[in-house]
């Protein structure tokens, strides 16, 4: 299933917490719907509503490329649903 985004790039997820690092993550290129951090290693890709409610921080979360992936936290809501962060398990 190819997800969609709508609206701008989403923050960065450090740029959250910390306001003198705040960016803009950019789309990655082959993977449709996803944004990247190459700074900090970061995913960002849009869940429907209830999967993201179902999703803590810390649970497993299927990288974009099919390998392992750990949930980082919760974006902005989106018309389609709601971003969610997530980087590669062991990172």
């Amino acid at each position: 299933m190819e997800q969609q985004s709508s609206g701008p790039n989403p923050l960065c997820e450090v740029g959250k917490t910390h306001s003198r690092d705040r960016h803009r993550m950019r789309p990655l290129d082959g993977y449709p719907g996803v944004w990247v951090c190459t700074k900090h290693d970061l995913f960002a890709t849009v869940v429907e509503k209830e999967t993201a409610e179902s999703i803590d921080r810390g649970d497993a979360f299927p990288m974009h490329d099919g390998s392992e992936g750990v949930a980082s936290r919760h974006g902005d809501e989106r018309p389609n649903g709601i971003v969610i962060y997530y980087r590669a398990a062991g990172s």
